[in-house]
């Protein structure tokens, strides 16, 4: 099959082979969009602390060889291909899968499991949800990286009353944001150092929105919240020296939640915020029903996903994709589309 590879720490596109069998529980899908993932460019870039971070952690699920070739993209929205009752159902997943030793695989992080940056994937059952007709694939691509904005507000649960500090207005930031405010959290201020993204942020429901280059996002909360009020950070951005900024900047017995993955080595003073009685929860999982809800509320129009759409390419075009992603002013979320030839703008 026709797919855009990693090889040798650039993106090609090339014939590789196909994706494996599916086993018990699974099925072969056709690629329609993916999405490009900060965190691909991230593993891509940095690939040798992507992995390191794996086996320090002992987590298998992200761990693939970097001598082979790599098809990336966890993002996806495919057609079902396998006959049974998934057959040509269009659907999203959360983008894991079981190797033939049990071992649970990321799709797109693994050797094994190649993602929607191929033409087709071997996905898991357990994992689908079924997109609406009226949904196009290019749209219902994004339910992925807004699920994790989403799923991590309602694994924090924020108390009524209390308000929040978003940092980054990447997609993740951005559903976080708008789950935010669906919970009646306010005041809900976002820091964002990008004006198309700042605006984006204002229409997915922020209360303010602020360039951190001009505005201290945490004066601006000190300035709106009420005496007393609680307040979580949500740090979307992933971006080194964040949490160190957080602990010295934020009130105290604030709450963060570390979305965004830091994929290098940070610096940060811990007696700061132990000091400030501060919690700080690393984020990997949340809720898996968020996933599907998240599809509800982008199918319902509650939450407009297409407006974070700012280009596409082609499979050849995934190279300079990436390195467009390197200047996020430019750009929010780019698909892959295997209908597109080379770089394009939508």
């Amino acid at each position: 099959m026709r797919a855009a590879v990693l090889r040798a720490g650039r993106f090609v596109e090339d014939d590789v082979p196909e994706p494996p069998a599916p086993g018990p529980g699974q099925v072969r899908a056709e690629t329609l969009a993916t999405g490009i993932c900060g965190s691909d460019l991230s593993a891509a870039r940095h690939t040798d602390d992507f992995l390191a971070a794996s086996r320090d952690s002992d987590t298998a699920a992200f761990l693939f060889d970097p001598d082979a070739d790599l098809v990336m993209g966890h993002e996806f929205c495919a057609r079902v291909l396998s006959p049974g009752p998934w057959q040509d159902k269009v659907v999203v997943g959360l983008p894991w899968a079981l190797d033939a030793s049990g071992t649970l695989r990321t799709i797109g992080y693994s050797t094994t499991f190649p993602g929607g940056f191929g033409e087709r994937m071997t996905l898991q059952e357990a994992a689908l949800v079924a997109v609406p007709d009226h949904v196009p694939p290019h749209v219902a691509a994004l339910t992925e990286p807004l699920a994790v904005g989403f799923g991590n507000v309602a694994r924090a649960d924020p108390a009524p009353g209390s308000g929040a500090v978003v940092l980054g207005a990447g997609p993740i930031g951005l559903g976080a944001t708008a789950a935010l405010v669906e919970r009646g959290v306010a005041p809900v201020v976002v820091s964002e150092p990008t004006a198309r993204r700042r605006e984006l942020a204002g229409r997915f429901g922020a209360h303010t929105v602020v360039d951190p280059a001009t505005r201290d996002p945490f004066d601006v909360w000190r300035q709106e919240s009420a005496p007393g009020q609680s307040l979580s950070v949500y740090e979307c951005s992933g971006r080194p020296g964040m949490l160190d900024t957080i602990l010295h900047r934020a009130p105290r017995t604030t709450r963060v939640l570390l979305i965004g993955a830091c994929m290098t080595e940070d610096v940060f003073r811990p007696v700061v915020g132990i000091y400030k009685d501060i919690t700080v929860t690393m984020c990997m999982t949340y809720p898996p029903r968020e996933f599907a809800r998240t599809l509800d509320r982008i199918a319902a129009g509650g939450v407009d996903a297409a407006a974070l759409i700012t280009g596409t390419v082609g499979r050849a075009g995934v190279g300079a994709a990436m390195e467009t992603l390197t200047h996020p002013a430019d750009h929010v979320k780019v698909l892959v589309s295997p209908g597109t030839s080379g770089p394009s703008g939508v």
